[in-house]
């Protein structure tokens, strides 16, 4: 990648519709100069935190003040290895906050780091949130879950269906602070091509949502309206846990309706500054033209993958959901806007009738999106907002 390369991100976090408080923390830190992108690159984590109270939010907010502070003064090293040393130095820091005081025990928190650097795309890990990356039309989960189901079927104790029914979810296996001598697992550094898609969030997201739902909508919309939706469906199909969501696409969002247009604009425009800039054809082009990569990139081994087209399947579940959860709206009284509503629903099944998929999908994401919003209200009310699925 490059210095002057396009990256559009997004990101989203709500307390969901059981908690009081929020856990969850993200941070993205770009490069502010060249030379800061040739060392270190960009960045971007998000961290859920564990422990009674105000607890576990302290512990993730400590992460993503300070490991990116850490991993970015830290000259001498490789990225690689600056961003373990900072790893365990806010584990350090963590487990020491915990030692020296009793009402702070079990505190930790879960940490998911992905840095774009020249040389391609680094991960650091510790916990179960989770850093994917979409790549025609498939999605790939590049981290591996520090959880007691994961670490079971990897040493080959139990099938992967078995640990799913027997063994509970939410049992962590490595995190910052209770170990201050954590291992942080490093993926990469992998390569990065034009319109890859990478999504990282906390397990209140990736708990709810299928792989094959985070993918068909982060790959098809704007990073900051795939994360409106995402964190949508996660609240009304129970919003059990904060919900974490990162976005960022590489290289410039062209909405696909306006894209023929787009591709017969001169090659170069100029930018309020008097720049030149390519149109999005030809800034892709180059983006990756002639590089080679300053070390030799690690060969893809994710750890689950998964196709994610959009097709009338998709369409048929997010449609019926939506009037699920719609019935319930009515009965319940819920504050909506329902002329616009109405309105998402008619070019649904307009965008259905002419074939244009993705057009339906947008309109589901509004509707998921308004419905989303009137139940977290509804459910800070005092009514009890039900789940769907």
């Amino acid at each position: 990648m490059n210095w002057d390369d396009i990256i559009t991100d997004a990101a989203a976090t709500d307390t969901g519709m059981r908690r009081s408080n929020n856990q969850d923390s993200h941070s993205v830190v770009r490069a502010s100069t060249a030379e800061v992108w040739r060392q270190r690159g960009h960045l971007y984590m998000v961290a859920d935190g564990m422990g009674a109270h105000a607890v576990g939010e302290l512990a993730s907010k400590m992460a993503c003040d300070n490991i990116p502070h850490n991993y970015t003064k830290t000259k001498t090293t490789t990225p690689s290895e600056a961003i373990t040393k900072a790893y365990r130095e806010v584990g350090t820091l963590i487990h020491s906050r915990a030692t020296a005081n009793r009402d702070f025990q079990g505190m930790g928190t879960t940490c998911s780091t992905l840095l774009l650097l020249p040389q391609g795309a680094l991960i650091a890990h510790v916990g179960d949130s989770r850093v994917y990356r979409i790549r025609n039309g498939r999605i790939d989960q590049l981290s591996f879950d520090h959880s007691l189901v994961w670490e079971l079927v990897r040493r080959n104790h139990l099938s992967s269906e078995h640990a799913n029914v027997a063994v509970p979810k939410n049992v962590i296996t490595r995190s910052l602070g209770p170990d201050p001598n954590v291992e942080v697992d490093i993926e990469g550094p992998l390569a990065v091509e034009p319109n890859d898609v990478y999504l990282l969030c906390s397990d209140g997201l990736s708990g709810p949502v299928t792989d094959p739902e985070l993918g068909v909508f982060a790959a098809n919309f704007h990073p900051k309206d795939a994360c409106r939706y995402l964190v949508s469906l996660a609240n009304l199909r129970g919003g059990h846990d904060n919900v974490t969501v990162l976005v960022l696409r590489v290289g410039p969002w062209v909405e696909p309706d306006t894209a023929d247009d787009l591709s017969t604009t001169p090659a170069h425009t100029e930018t309020p500054n008097g720049k030149k800039r390519g149109n999005w054809k030809s800034t892709l082009a180059k983006m990756f033209k002639g590089r080679t990569p300053a070390v030799e990139l690690v060969a893809d081994h994710p750890y689950r993958s998964a196709e994610c087209p959009i097709t009338l399947e998709v369409i048929d579940r997010f449609s019926e959901l939506t009037r699920k959860i719609q019935a319930h709206a009515i009965e319940q009284a819920w504050s909506l806007d329902w002329t616009q509503f109405a309105q998402h629903r008619r070019q649904e099944g307009e965008a259905r009738a002419a074939g244009n998929l993705r057009g339906a999908l947008r309109s589901l994401g509004e509707m998921i999106a308004l419905l989303g919003v009137a139940a977290r209200f509804h459910r800070k009310g005092g009514s009890a907002a039900s789940s769907a699925s």
